[in-house]
């Protein structure tokens, strides 16, 4: 498999260039051969200072785009660097085994010059393509299309090594190429250099006893709380809101349970009804863990302190998330997941009818088929497909926090405008930053708009507002 033209013929021979100069060389014939274009080897200068260059090029760009993915307040951790050497050794390998094919003489040398010159743009308009919504809506054509340009690359590549390339080689070459994705899944090194900071553990983490003690007390903490919430009155509906924050690191959770606490009290007056589930890394005192147990306790005891079926009930649930479920995370606490099945258990064997439930986590949308019915409002953060987004440390809230919480809620004459208007406030910001869409869901069941519009009517007659000022 010969490249057509003939590779010209081979200069004189000259004194090889310094180390900065041959740096240059090799990295203006590795930006050529990136964009497909034909390079012989003498444009290339090849030598074991060259190739310790290379790899500390290569080492600071990778370096580079894991920063600028990183979560905020991220620290450097060495330890990426064992799997970034692993992969390294079977490129070393990958280059031996072709440079062998191609034939006994040939320098290996010479390939991994070529391949280290290139590596450094390829990586990073790969890494910065996978950033770009246009590319992750279109798996399929961008995958096609990246192994094309890199089977096509990887010829280009044996050309600027070797002169003409041979067929045995070249197919050797993109057969590599093809089987990488596969290799680099079933190894699945950690080659972040990046890290966020784990929490500190907690001394209930450390202390199986003060571990007991702590799970122990949580039914008697609930039952203190709930308490103390104001119970139903006779007429018109009132509203009662749980909030979970179910994974206590990062604390962005638990502020977000809070700041939904206060922005639901000023719309529905539920201040003085209120109950908050929350995993706080820095903080299991203050109120009830969030547990699956903890929900289920407490939706049950709230139902004998309000009217079941004339009250309604808020549920606002944040954390990670996944296509299964919540997650419910508190150090090494032995807490379940919440699927949707279960929230649905928990919601029906209270016996609470009308039901607001509100959702700010990935995949949010799994909950909506197991949750939907005629009176249950149904918000969640992303669809059953996607992600959402801002729950790194650091985020006073979630990006769904922000838009629905804190601008939209407050001044919105209803929830369904609130959510509608959230909803583009995300999907502008998550064009800005080049993420793809979570699609926020919102599910309205046939007899809860009347609900809806008689509870805020109600805390309206009663002196209070629908409006805050977000802060």
């Amino acid at each position: 498999m010969a490249d057509a033209a003939a590779p010209p013929p081979a200069a004189p021979e000259a004194s090889a260039p310094g180390l900065a100069a041959g740096l240059r060389q090799n990295l203006s014939g590795g930006l050529a051969v990136a964009a497909l274009r034909r390079r012989w080897p003498p444009r290339f200068a090849v030598g074991f200072d060259q190739l310790a260059a290379l790899l500390a090029v290569n080492l600071g760009v990778w370096a580079a785009l894991d920063k600028l993915h990183a979560e905020r307040h991220a620290e450097f951790m060495a330890d990426g660097l064992f799997g970034w050497a692993c992969y390294l050794l079977l490129g070393f390998l990958a280059c031996a085994l072709i440079a062998r094919a191609q034939s006994r003489a040939a320098p290996t040398r010479a390939l991994l010059t070529v391949a280290l010159s290139v590596a450094p743009f390829v990586l990073t308009v790969f890494w910065l393509a996978g950033d770009l919504a246009w590319v992750a809506q279109r798996p399929l054509l961008t995958t096609t299309v990246a192994v094309i340009y890199l089977a096509v690359l990887a010829v280009r590549v044996l050309g600027a090594a070797f002169g003409a390339a041979r067929f045995k080689p070249a197919l050797l070459a993109v057969a590599l190429v093809l089987a990488s994705p596969w290799a680099l899944a079933w190894l699945d090194f950690d080659t972040r250099l990046w890290v966020p900071p784990e929490a500190e553990g907690s001394q209930e983490d450390d202390d199986p006893a003060a571990t007991e003690a702590l799970l122990y007390d949580q039914p008697a903490r609930i039952a203190a709380v709930v308490a103390r919430v104001t119970p139903s009155e006779p007429g018109a509906a009132r509203a009662y809101f749980v909030g979970f924050a179910g994974d206590a690191d990062p604390e962005v959770f638990s502020r977000e349970t809070q700041f939904a606490r206060e922005v639901f009290a000023a719309r529905f007056g539920s201040a003085d009804r209120s109950v908050l589930l929350i995993n706080d890394a820095g903080d299991r005192d203050s109120w009830p863990l969030a547990s699956l147990s903890g929900l289920s306790q407490t939706l049950k005891l709230l139902a004998g302190r309000m009217d079941p079926q004339q009250d309604v009930l808020v549920l606002f649930l944040t954390s990670h998330g996944s296509e299964d479920g919540l997650e419910v995370r508190n150090g090494s606490l032995p807490f379940a997941q919440i699927d949707p099945e279960d929230l649905r258990q928990a919601l029906d064997e209270s016996g609470i009818r009308w039901r607001v439930v509100v959702v700010s986590a990935c995949y949010a949308g799994v909950f909506i088929d197991a949750l939907k019915n005629d009176t249950t409002v149904i918000v969640t953060a992303s669809d059953a497909d996607h992600s959402s987004f801002g729950c790194q440390e650091g985020n006073d809230l979630t990006w769904f926090g922000e838009a629905f919480l804190k601008e939209a809620l407050p001044s919105s004459g209803s929830l369904e405008e609130a959510f509608a208007r959230a909803a583009r406030l995300i999907a502008q910001r998550e064009d800005r930053e080049h993420q793809v869409h979570s699609n926020p869901q919102l599910y309205v069941g046939a007899q809860m708009r009347r609900k809806l519009s008689e509870l805020e009517s109600s805390h309206a007659a009663t002196g209070g507002s629908p409006v805050i000022v977000a802060r």
